[in-house]
Parts: C-alpha cells; sequence; structure tokens
C-alpha cells in the first residue's frame, strides 16, 4: 500500500512538473514570436531554444535548407530564386526559349534572442542570413538584424511601408510584383490602441533610385523618408486592414543652375488579410503613389523614382506607381494549402518627360498558383506554376512561364 501511495504521489509530481514545462515551453513561443519579424517568407519559429539563468532570457536558434528545383519557357529570367516580371528579357538570344535552374541558395539560418521577456524593460534582439547574392549566386549575406525595445525596432529589417504578412506563401523568394517591399535602416514605433487598432511612425534611411540626364545628378539625400500607418485587426490577428502612408524628400542636382532641388515623393496603401472562413483567407494590397518605385517590387533598381522632363533645363519629376495584388489561400487539410495570386503594377511617366526611351518599362504583370504539403513538423514540399509579362512604353510585350517544386526542412 505504501508503494502504491508513493507511485500515485511520484506519478503525480510528474504530470504537475509536464503541465509546467508545457506552460513554459509556450510561454517561451510567444516571447520569440512577439520579437520575429514578420516580412514576407520570413522563417518560422526556431526548433529549439536556450533558457537562460532565472529564466532571465531566451534565446531561439532555427532555419531551414530549402532547395529548388525550376524550368521557365518563354523568356526565360536567368534567376533560380525571383520570379521579376520587369526582369523578363526583352530581346532573348534565339535558342534560349527554355532554362533548367537549381539551387539551395534561399536556405538560411537565424538567431533570436530576449532578455528580461517578463517584464517592461524586455529587450529583444534578432538576426538573419540567407546565402544567397544577387539574383541567386550562392554567398552569406545579412538578410535583417534589429533590436526591439517596449514599441521600437532599430536597425536593419523592412520598412514601416511594408506589409509582408499580407501576402500568401509562394516558393518563390520574390512574391507578388506589385508588393511594396523593402528592406532598410528603421526607426518605427508601433503602438496597440486598443483590441483592435494600432499605429505605427518610422525614420527610414532614404535611397534615391533616378534616371539622370544631361544636366542633372544624383546627391547625398538629407532627410529620412517618414513612412506611418493606422490599422483595424480582427479575429485574434489573424484578419486586418491596414492604411499606409509615406512621404519622401527626394534630392538632385541641377547642373545647369549649379543648385540642388528637392522634389516630394508620397504613397497611400491599402493592404490586409480577411478570413472568409476558418481555411480560406483572401490577402490584397493596392497602393498609389508617385516617387515611391523603390518601394514596388517590379520596379527595383529601374531609376523610376525620378524622371527628365527638361534635360536641357536640368529639371527632374517623379513617376507615378499604381499597384495592386490580390491572393487567396485554402487550408484544404492540416498537412496540405493552395494559393493563387494575380499582381499587377504600372508605371506612368510625366506627360512632358524627355530622354526616356521606348524600352522604358511600363506594366508588369504577375500571377502565381502553388501547392504546398507538410509532410511533417520538419520537412514540406509543393509545386507552384508562374506566369508573368512584362511591356515597355513602345507596347512591345514579353512573357515567361516557370513551373518549380521545392523540398525544405526546417530546424
Amino acid at each position: 500500500m505504501k508503494h502504491f501511495k508513493f507511485m500515485v504521489a511520484a506519478l503525480f509530481v510528474a504530470t504537475i512538473s509536464v503541465l509546467q514545462a508545457r506552460g513554459q515551453d509556450t510561454l517561451v513561443l510567444k516571447v520569440l514570436e512577439e520579437n520575429a519579424p514578420k516580412y514576407f517568407n520570413a522563417p518560422g519559429m526556431p526548433r529549439f531554444s536556450v533558457i537562460g539563468k532565472d529564466q532571465e532570457f531566451y534565446l531561439g536558434i532555427g532555419g531551414y535548407i530549402r532547395g529548388t528545383a525550376s524550368y521557365d519557357f518563354g523568356n526565360p529570367i536567368e534567376s533560380p530564386l525571383y520570379f521579376i516580371p520587369s526582369a523578363i528579357p526583352m530581346n532573348p538570344k534565339g535558342g534560349n526559349g527554355g532554362l533548367l535552374q537549381m539551387s539551395a541558395a534561399s536556405s538560411n539560418i537565424f538567431f533570436n534572442f530576449v532578455a528580461l521577456p517578463q517584464t517592461q524593460d524586455k529587450v529583444g534582439a534578432y538576426v538573419d542570413f540567407g546565402f544567397a547574392e544577387g539574383m541567386g549566386d550562392y554567398g552569406f549575406s545579412l538578410k535583417a538584424a534589429y533590436l526591439t525595445y517596449r514599441n521600437l525596432v532599430v536597425g536593419y529589417t523592412t520598412s514601416l511601408f511594408t506589409d509582408g504578412s499580407a501576402a500568401a506563401y509562394t516558393i518563390d523568394q520574390q512574391g507578388p510584383n506589385a508588393m511594396t517591399f523593402l528592406f532598410n535602416t528603421v526607426i518605427n514605433y508601433r503602438l496597440a490602441l486598443t483590441r483592435h487598432w494600432s499605429i505605427g511612425v518610422g525614420l527610414e534611411r532614404p535611397s534615391v533610385n533616378a534616371s539622370y540626364h544631361t544636366y542633372t545628378s544624383g546627391v547625398s539625400q538629407r532627410l529620412p523618408d517618414i513612412p506611418f500607418y493606422l490599422q483595424y485587426g480582427w479575429k485574434e490577428g489573424k484578419g486586418w486592414l491596414r492604411l499606409s502612408g509615406i512621404i519622401r524628400n527626394m534630392y538632385y542636382r541641377n547642373e545647369l543652375e549649379g543648385r540642388n532641388v528637392d522634389e516630394v515623393g508620397w504613397g497611400v496603401k491599402l493592404s490586409g488579410a480577411s478570413p472568409l472562413s476558418h481555411k480560406l483567407t483572401l490577402y490584397s494590397q493596392t497602393v498609389f503613389g508617385k516617387g515611391i518605385s523603390s518601394y514596388v517590387q517590379d520596379l527595383q533598381g529601374l531609376g523610376l523614382d525620378m524622371v527628365p522632363v527638361d534635360p536641357e533645363g536640368g529639371r527632374m519629376k517623379p513617376a507615378q506607381v499604381v499597384a495592386s495584388y490580390c491572393g487567396l489561400q485554402w487550408n484544404v487539410s492540416p498537412k496540405v494549402t493552395t494559393s493563387a495570386t494575380f499582381s499587377e503594377v504600372k508605371c506612368f511617366l510625366p506627360e512632358e518627360v524627355e530622354g526616356m526611351g521606348g524600352d522604358t518599362y511600363k506594366e508588369g504583370i504577375y500571377f502565381v498558383s502553388n501547392v504546398i504539403y507538410d509532410v511533417s513538423p520538419v520537412l514540406s514540399t509543393g509545386i507552384e506554376y508562374l506566369w508573368g509579362s512584362r511591356k515597355n512604353r513602345s507596347e512591345e510585350t514579353r512573357h515567361d512561364n516557370r513551373i518549380q517544386v521545392s523540398l525544405r526542412v526546417n530546424f
């Protein structure tokens, strides 16, 4: 009888210990998740974590190894990672209508650290490294590195003008070409006003990508970009609608007059996710503005923040952008997810523009559909189809198709 009582007591203590451990694990995951980034295709939670003495710090280490294989037909984009409509070759070399590509460069590793997690002075640090450079070459590069303290985010991460969670998952590392997505050095402040309402405002490093001509040239920038947003959320954060804005002061040099000129860029965006049922979610974004090409994925690096309107007089103006996408994601079962997204970008140059040829980008279209299968909590695979087109000011159009598969191991 004594042995039986001892066994019951031991079992009771063991059960309590397990429950406490599970509760602690839940707390650790919650704290690390709050400190983790929300940008598009960001890595998930770490598979293991370290808890410091007296639970004064948590450290999560994780990442994934992912291999992809793709085949392009049409006018192939030479990048195994990114399907970018603006990168579709407009004058492809004959005989290159198909392209097989393989890569493991989209793999990554991250470190998620939180100190004093159960106090008001909680401090977080997050560092994310990738293994790709350029359009898909192998390398080791920093993807994100930032600190969090209360409502502040300081460091290198996505711009506050980015709503990276408002898009369905894709194997394509780029995602919808209309998405406003830019990594930047930031000082951002976010605040939850109520259970449903939240706001954010930031000061971010300015970077202007313009097409200089004859009597114009680039100069160092003087003022930070200022993004801000107002957001309404519901269903415990699974649904939200965010109204965002951004103001930019873009400086260039009028060499003819020997002075610097300041052009103002601005943008307005509506984005979010709407759970239509417990299995179906709608993702969308629409952005409109002038001088914001650097923030729209398909336009980055094309020199369309500002364009020459009077080359002989040394004048420039910002280009106008309209970009939208809409996607649906269906969780077929706990292990199978499928999605489809349509995205379009249009760039309108000022009527008085000069010096921009017919080969200048005018419009890009992007479509993606995939099926993702989670074999286990560690292993997932998927297949995806993409179609894209690019149209220039000359109305010349080219398109590309891609079929790709992936295998991903999380750790």
